[in-house]
């Protein structure tokens, strides 16, 4: 029997369209999504390497490898000068210099790029729209809302695209809704999240965005949809959990126990998994099981939760403070339950009232002739 020859895992995500990539990341598989990137490279045309090398610089500036970033940033900025995307490669540089320097700094190129753009040409048009978005983002990160407010909204008149004019619109309305949240205007960042999700309905992190949103206007019924949506997106315990609280916060403590239990017996299979394993899914699921249940009043049941969550990571903080907790409460209530504090409380009453040399064998005394009866 002759020998099959097998693709290799690099030779098959080769031949990927980077748009699969550009989903994943998308719906929150950012590792997914870097490894498909990465495997791109050298079988990607010309036009495709340029961003596919930028999208694996943003991903590692997410893991904080600023020097891997800068060199990936460099070279996508010489592809796409290649490409006569001059206006794209300037901001290449702006996040170069954001990464080795500051925002402030890269601020100053970004202006300078700007400059350099003419919005009625409709080469230039979707790159100066990439621009004001990324100045948007920069503008926040030192304070200066008013004026980061101006430039995504400048940014989404000019269609701001990658591949094509637009379809990065729904990044700058993300980005919109995020400054909204800082500003503290809720039905404005609701609005920009929801924009996002009309446009891009696979953005994890705008339908994420949106849950405490809804919560806070007490839409509970909304928030529920939200979370849904987003747990068809990408399968995550924090999710889960969300789901289990909001049940509870309706009055529901059952159906939040049971969507808690469904997730213990079945864990989401989140990306996070092939670093943590499954255990993490069900810790996070035990504890918010415990929560409900110490909320109610049941804290037996709550203790067994947190003992099931120790069983899968002892090392666990949150749990071993919670168990402590609960514990201290279960022993406080067992004594109160026996009448134990308020016959210490009489038994040292006693004896601070007659003050005898031998304080323990009078204690021992007035229990016994029963001057403090015994609970």
């Amino acid at each position: 029997m002759s020998r099959v020859r097998t693709e290799s895992m690099i030779q098959r995500l080769s031949k990927k369209p980077l748009s699969e990539g550009f989903d994943l990341w998308d719906k929150d598989y950012i590792l997914g999504a870097l490894r498909l990137f990465q495997c791109k490279l050298d079988s990607a045309p010309p036009f495709e390497v340029a961003p596919c090398l930028e999208s694996i610089a943003a991903i590692l500036a997410l893991f904080e490898e600023d020097d891997d970033a800068v060199e990936h940033y460099s070279m996508a900025g010489d592809k796409y000068s290649l490409i006569q995307k001059k206006l794209v490669s300037g901001m290449m540089q702006a996040k170069m210099t954001e990464l080795s320097k500051d925002p402030q700094a890269a601020l100053k190129l970004v202006g300078e790029t700007i400059a350099q753009g003419d919005e009625t040409s409709a080469k230039d048009k979707s790159q100066l729209g990439r621009l004001y978005s990324y100045k948007g983002e920069l503008l926040s990160k030192i304070d200066n809302d008013s004026e980061a407010l101006t430039a995504f909204e400048k940014a989404i008149s000019l269609t701001p695209g990658r591949m094509e004019a637009g379809d990065l619109e729904y990044l700058t309305q993300y980005q919109l809704g995020l400054l909204h949240v800082k500003m503290n205007k809720p039905s404005e960042a609701d609005a920009a999240f929801t924009a996002c999700l009309k446009l891009k309905p696979t953005y994890f992190l705008a339908a994420e965005a949106l849950i405490p949103l809804k919560k806070s206007s007490e839409d509970l019924e909304g928030a529920m949809i939200i979370i849904d949506t987003a747990y068809e997106l990408h399968p995550k315990a924090n999710l889960l959990r969300e789901k289990a609280f909001l049940y509870s916060e309706m009055g529901k403590d059952d159906e939040g126990i049971k969507v808690c239990d469904d997730g213990i017996a079945d864990p989401p299979h989140e990306e996070t998994e092939a670093l943590t394993g499954a255990s993490g899914a069900v810790v996070t699921l035990c504890k918010a099981k415990a929560a409900i249940f110490a909320d109610s009043g049941r804290l037996e049941d709550a203790k067994q939760a947190l003992d099931v969550a120790l069983a899968a990571d002892p090392r666990d903080l949150e749990s071993n403070r919670m168990s402590a907790d609960v514990n201290t409460t279960l022993a406080r209530e067992y004594l109160a339950g026996k009448g134990i504090p308020q016959f210490l409380d009489s038994l040292v009453n006693h004896v601070l009232q007659s003050k005898p040399e031998d304080p323990l064998s009078f204690m021992v005394e007035a229990i016994e002739t029963d001057a403090v009866p015994l609970p």
